[in-house]
């Protein structure tokens, strides 16, 4: 198995079908918390539907077309950040997150996304990380800033999640501007 260690108490995982019991419980024990901002968790129902996810992470993966890593903190699993999308030809890739509730506040994901942005910069070669947020999130938002990411605009009624639709920020990061920050 794969594991990218970022850390002392920080590692991301690449996904593996054995991880599809204990990422199940992790999605039932925060189905609430994230159904606030994510349109799927309602949707897992079953450990089965997990391992769905697990299979086609692994298949976008081999495509090229994804990248999807657990978060492991401390030794336990509490969340997923991946690249959603990976688009060559522009050169840019679309990062994408979560975690439990429980472990909100530790610099988890900041963390996390600090590691793909340069792996996406400096390994991969893209021209951009974006990362789009709820506009109501204002903690995904607050991470977006802390990142140096600039807001590109908003898309509105961008998801409907069960009742309510949501309008969403766009962040971006060109790699130009990146590499003034890493090396300010």
């Amino acid at each position: 198995m794969f594991t990218w260690q970022l850390d002392d108490e920080l590692a991301l995982i690449f996904l593996q079908p054995d991880m599809a019991t204990e990422l199940y419980a992790l999605c039932r024990q925060n189905r609430d918390y994230l159904a606030q901002w994510l349109p799927w968790p309602p949707l897992i129902q079953r450990r089965d539907d997990t391992a769905t996810f697990i299979r086609h992470a692994i298949e976008g993966f081999a495509r090229g077309e994804s990248l999807t890593t657990a978060i492991e903190y401390q030794g336990d699993l509490v969340g997923i950040i991946s690249y959603n999308q990976i688009d060559h030809s522009l050169g840019k890739v679309t990062l994408g997150y979560w975690l439990a509730e429980r472990w909100q506040g530790n610099g988890i994901v900041t963390r996390a996304c600090r590691a793909l942005i340069h792996h996406a910069f400096e390994e991969m070669a893209m021209e951009k990380v974006e990362i789009s947020a709820a506009l109501d999130n204002e903690p995904s938002r607050a991470l977006c800033e802390r990142l140096g990411m600039r807001q590109e605009g908003m898309v509105r009624r961008a998801e409907r999640l069960g009742d309510r639709v949501l309008d969403h920020a766009l962040y971006g990061l060109l790699r130009d501007e990146w590499l003034q920050q890493r090396d300010a």
